[in-house]
């Protein structure tokens, strides 16, 4: 496992859903040292074989855990959690706390958009992106 550089290089992933792994794998792949987290290590599986970060089984709500994946040294932070409220309050602290420059959340309810009222917090939202997709199809028909 390689250590951490201590230039904001690490990308943290919290939650390994299917986004989650897919951007840790992706991540790793690229060269970048990369940290995901999530509370059931059987969801590490999801990981693509050549994932070669660090994988914490954990909360990141608590502030052990994320010191472990090396939070004060992200340069970015992608939430990914099955839960809206947890991605809200997590992408607060970790821009709050720990001044992460970068971080995108995952919303299933874009309405909590709202809440992340802070230029360094990006959201993604199944809703939105569906409706684009949705979009895009019919302009091709048009």
């Amino acid at each position: 496992m390689r250590k951490p550089r201590k230039s904001k290089s690490t990308t943290v992933v919290i939650g390994s859903s299917r986004l989650g792994a897919s951007i840790a794998s992706m991540s790793s792949m690229d060269g970048i040292y990369t940290t995901i987290i999530d509370k059931d290590p059987s969801s590490f599986k999801k990981l693509d074989s050549g994932y070669s970060g660090l994988f914490i089984t954990g909360d990141a709500e608590e502030t052990e855990t994320l010191r472990k994946a090396h939070i004060e040294d992200a340069k970015e932070c992608i939430i990914a959690t099955g839960d809206d409220d947890t991605n809200v309050f997590l992408a607060c602290l970790v821009t709050g706390l720990y001044k992460v420059p970068y971080v995108i959340v995952r919303l299933r309810d874009e309405r909590k958009a709202a809440l992340l009222n802070d230029p360094r917090i990006k959201v993604i939202s199944t809703a939105m992106l569906s409706l684009q997709s949705y979009k895009s199809i019919r302009a091709l028909e048009e």
